[in-house]
């Protein structure tokens, strides 16, 4: 009985400790927000504003739960997320699978701070304010090519969307960032 409590304590102070650890990570090291699903009427604002087609190939960065990624893929599109909450990633992944959307869908437990933009016709993103001039900043960096980047709720400071519907608005990143500030 003893050996038993003694598991179950190492138990709980692992899971402590990767608890910890984890915040750790996802509030210094590699910074994004927590997990909070768009809702489907967002979702399906996101990817109209957008003019998604199945020629498209969207990247969602913080993927959560994976609803933006099969809203695609039922539309045809090819779309990977960026998640580095394992939970999620495992939760997304079996839920593609049950759907029978592998062809069309892949989930990275990857930080979308080092995702590769090269495919991406479009972007989605649900990010806190304060970051949204860092990805400003790293889009810019690393499109080589136009893309369209939808946000919901929280616009990039500085830039003027080229359309917005409620708490969504549209960017247009290129190679050339030829962006109209506010």
């Amino acid at each position: 009985m003893l050996y038993f409590l003694f598991f179950i304590l190492f138990l709980i102070l692992s899971l402590l400790f990767l608890f910890f650890f984890y915040q750790i990570y996802t509030l210094f090291l590699q910074p994004g927000a927590v997990y909070y699903p768009t809702t489907d009427s967002s979702v399906k604002e996101m990817l109209k504003i957008s003019q998604l087609t199945s020629k498209d190939i969207l990247i969602d960065l913080g993927s959560g739960d994976g609803r933006i990624l099969i809203a695609a893929a039922r539309l045809g599109a090819r779309a990977i997320g960026y998640e580095i909450n394992p939970f999620l990633v495992y939760r997304s992944r079996r839920l593609i699978k049950q759907l029978k959307l592998e062809k069309l869908v892949s989930v990275k437990w990857k930080s979308f701070w080092k995702a590769d933009f090269n495919q991406a016709s479009i972007i989605t993103v649900y990010l806190f304010p304060h970051l949204m001039k860092r990805l400003q900043k790293t889009l810019e960096k690393k499109l080589k090519h136009p893309v369209r980047v939808v946000c919901n709720d929280y616009p990039f400071p500085g830039l003027t969307p080229v359309k917005k519907f409620k708490n969504i608005y549209l960017y247009n990143f290129n190679s050339s960032i030829a962006l109209r500030k506010k």
